[in-house]
């Protein structure tokens, strides 16, 4: 063997050696995990829920940085001209990653472009609820007086473009029912005009805000929005089951890292996500806080964005609603 064919085997076997290396030797400094809403929501609860354990695990600061604004654009953003380095972790909801590329016709993001899977976190079902005076005790009621009085009834929901409005957007275009929205600024102001049943009879809304005022008797639950029933409120039907056709809306948090990420890190943050979610504490946590855990592949998240990017680009076109 020629000396040139012998350097040629070294070089190809230390490089062997060091990318793996390299991979295990992640993290060597703190992990900033990007929330694009307030400290207080769903979002925000995963990302601490997950960040303490990783820290707690691996011996490194996992700081949850909060960039409330825009729809999510301003945290989006700032993700998206990251280093792809997996030091910069976006905790992202169906709406900067599934709603706003239809929602806005100029984004400073592509989703495909610019981020990485690493895995589906949670999914939290929608509640469609109704103050207590309201007539309608089922789906098929609440349709049969739509259908009656049309433009007379009005849903509420934490702001346009939300999933919670185009939840109603789409109970519309599937029931042929025509009612009014009433857009609110977050789920405590739509809870509240809820609970007084004057300007809104009835809404979709996350299932934090508003199952305490279910359980109080304050608000009357009519259907849970997923294709399957909650493990937090088993004994509410689904709107599918009510005969409401492939209805199926959410609201999902995922975690992605820029795109370019080396994969053998992006396979690791994967791993200890899921490890986490998997865990009895950080499970029962999430579950009691209103959402389900449903961790996966990269693979597999890419699949459900494309997906669900796709329901929401319909319901956006169909309805007109826009941001911009």
């Amino acid at each position: 063997m020629s000396g040139k064919s012998v350097v040629f085997l070294m070089l190809a076997a230390a490089t062997a050696i060091a990318q793996p290396a390299w991979a295990q030797e992640f993290p060597l400094r703190p992990i900033r995990m990007l929330v694009a809403f307030a400290p207080g929501g769903n979002t925000d609860i995963l990302a601490r829920a997950v960040g303490q354990r990783m820290n707690d695990n691996w011996g490194k600061p996992v700081v949850v940085d909060n960039r409330p604004g825009g729809a999510g654009v301003v945290a989006a953003e700032i993700v998206a001209r990251a280093s792809p380095d997996g030091y910069t972790v976006f905790v992202a909801s169906t709406g900067e990653v599934a709603v706003n590329p239809s929602l806005f016709r100029k984004l400073p993001y592509s989703v495909e472009r610019d981020f990485a899977p690493v895995t589906l976190g949670t999914i939290s079902p929608l509640l469609l609820v109704a103050h207590p005076s309201f007539p309608p005790r089922t789906v098929k009621e609440l349709v049969d007086i739509a259908r009656s009085k049309p433009r007379a009834y009005t849903y509420a929901s934490v702001g346009i473009g939300s999933p919670m409005h185009l939840s109603g957007e789409l109970f519309k275009m599937i029931t042929g029912t025509d009612i009014v929205h009433v857009p609110y600024k977050g789920g405590a102001p739509a809870t509240a005009a809820l609970i007084g049943g004057q300007e809104a009879q009835f809404g979709f809304v996350g299932m934090g805000p508003v199952l305490p005022h279910v359980k109080a008797g304050r608000l009357r639950a009519l259907a849970i929005s997923t294709g399957r029933r909650s493990q937090s409120v088993p004994e509410v039907p689904t709107l599918q089951e009510q005969g409401v056709k492939d209805f199926d809306t959410s609201i999902w948090f995922a975690f992605f890292v820029p795109a370019k990420t080396p994969k053998s890190v992006v396979s690791k943050l994967n791993g200890e996500i899921v490890r986490i979610l998997k865990l009895k504490d950080a499970n029962d946590y999430l579950v009691n806080s209103g959402v389900e855990v449903a961790p996966g592949t990269p693979e597999e998240l890419a699949r459900f964005v494309r997906s669900e990017t796709e329901k929401y680009r319909k319901i956006i076109e169909v309805s007109g609603t826009r941001l911009d």
